[in-house]
C-alpha cells in the first residue's frame, strides 16, 4: 500500500496545478497525494475531506491524517485563516504528523537567530523594531530615507519606503503593481498619520536603511535563491534568478508589478572582481544560513533566499522565505522543472525511511 503524502492548501483550488505535477509523479516514489485544507477536519474524528490523486485525476475522499503533509498554507485577514492557523498548529505538534518543512516564524524573530551567527549578522541590514512614528524619525533625519516592513508581511505587501526633504516627508507604498505616493509637509503630520496606520495594523513592523538596491538602469532588483533538502536530506540549490522592479519603484516581486530575469545573464556582466567577489560572499551564506536556521527552529524543507547586490558592491541578506514560489525559477531555468515537483517526493521517502529505521531500532 502506497504511503500518503497531504498537500495543505488554504483552500482547495490552491496551487492545484503545483500539487498535480506533484502526484502525476508520485506513484515512481511509492506515494500518493492526497489534497486537503486544516478547515476541512471532520469534528469528532481524524478524518479529512479532501481529494485523493487516483487513475490521473482528483477525487473527492474522506482520508485519514496524513503521516506527511507539506503545508503550503499562506495566511492573511478573514475568518478562513483565523480558523484554519491553530489547526494547522495543531497537526505540526501531533507526534504521529510529519511536515516536510514546519516553516519560519516571523522575520524579526528570523532575524535574531541569524545575528547571532558572527559571519552571517555582516550581511545584515541594520534593523529595529517600531512601535511609533518618533521611532522612525532618528533614522530618517540621519540617513534621509528608510523602509518599513512588516513583521508578517509576504510579497512585498505592506513595505513602505519614505524619504526626508527639509520637512516635507514623502511614503512611497505599492498596492499590487500600483506604486502609491503620500505626501506630509510637515513632521508633526507625518507622525499623525503614521501613528494611525501603526495602530491599526494587523502587524508590527521594522525599520531599515532604504539600501540602494539597482542595477545601472536605475531598476530595483535582488537575486532570489530557491534551496529545498534532497532525497538524502542534505540542502541543494534547485536555481536561481533575477527579479527586477520598474524604474521608479524600490520593491522587485514579481507581485508588485516586478520581471523575471536570467541570473546567468546578470552575473556576466559584472567585472572579473566583482563576480569574484560576490560568489564568495554568496557561497558563504548559501552554505551557512540554512544550517543556523534549523538549528534555531523546527525542521525545514525548502527556502527562498532574496539577497541583495548595492552599487557600491555590497551584499544584503533580505528576507527569507519558507514557502517559497517557484515562478522565477521556472521562468528562468524551465529545466528544473521536473526536480521542482519531484523534490517533496524524494524529501518525502527519505522520511519515510528515516521513521522505519527508527521504529526499528525501538
Amino acid at each position: 500500500m502506497k504511503s500518503v503524502l497531504g498537500f495543505m492548501t488554504l483552500h482547495q483550488e490552491a496551487e492545484k496545478s503545483y500539487s498535480t505535477e506533484i502526484a502525476k509523479r508520485a506513484g515512481s516514489f511509492g506515494l500518493t497525494v492526497f489534497r486537503f485544507c486544516p478547515a476541512d477536519i471532520q469534528p469528532g474524528t481524524a478524518l479529512l475531506k479532501g481529494f485523493l490523486y487516483e487513475q490521473d485525476e482528483w477525487k473527492p475522499s474522506l482520508q485519514p491524517l496524513p503521516a506527511f503533509i507539506y503545508d503550503r498554507c499562506f495566511y492573511s485577514k478573514g475568518d478562513r485563516s483565523a480558523k484554519s492557523r491553530p489547526i494547522a498548529d495543531w497537526l505540526k505538534n501531533r507526534p504521529d504528523t510529519v511536515f516536510l518543512g514546519k516553516g519560519l516564524p516571523d522575520k524579526w524573530t528570523v532575524h535574531q537567530a541569524i545575528m547571532k551567527d558572527s559571519t552571517l549578522s555582516f550581511y545584515l541590514p541594520d534593523t529595529a523594531q517600531i512601535d511609533t512614528a518618533k521611532d522612525i524619525l532618528p533614522l530618517l533625519f540621519r540617513e534621509r530615507q528608510c523602509m518599513l516592513k512588516p513583521v508578517k508581511g509576504a510579497q512585498g505587501r505592506g513595505i513602505i519606503a519614505l524619504s526626508l526633504s527639509g520637512k516635507t516627508i514623502e511614503a512611497v507604498y505599492h498596492n499590487g503593481a500600483n506604486k502609491k505616493t503620500k505626501g506630509f509637509s510637515s513632521i508633526e503630520e507625518f507622525e499623525i498619520w503614521m501613528n494611525l496606520f501603526l495602530k491599526q495594523s494587523t502587524s508590527p513592523y521594522l525599520i531599515q536603511p532604504l539600501l540602494q538596491l539597482t542595477d545601472r538602469s536605475r531598476y530595483p532588483f535582488d537575486i532570489r535563491i530557491l534551496m529545498q533538502k534532497d532525497g538524502s536530506g542534505n540542502w541543494a540549490e534547485r536555481g536561481r534568478g533575477i527579479r527586477r522592479g520598474y524604474q521608479g519603484s524600490f520593491i522587485s516581486n514579481l507581485g508588485s508589478g516586478g520581471e523575471a530575469l536570467s541570473y546567468e545573464d546578470w552575473f556576466q556582466r559584472l567585472s572579473r572582481r566583482q563576480a569574484y567577489l560576490f560568489h564568495d560572499d554568496l557561497s558563504t551564506i548559501l552554505s551557512k544560513l540554512p544550517i543556523v536556521l534549523e538549528q534555531s527552529f523546527s525542521s525545514l524543507f525548502e527556502l527562498g533566499i532574496d539577497i541583495g547586490y548595492s552599487r557600491d558592491g555590497s551584499i544584503w541578506i533580505l528576507d527569507v522565505n519558507s514557502k517559497p514560489g517557484r515562478q522565477l525559477i521556472m521562468q528562468t531555468q524551465p529545466d528544473q522543472k521536473n526536480n521542482l515537483y519531484e523534490a517533496p517526493l524524494a524529501y518525502c521517502k527519505h522520511l519515510l525511511a528515516k521513521t522505519a529505521n527508527a521504529d526499528q531500532e525501538q
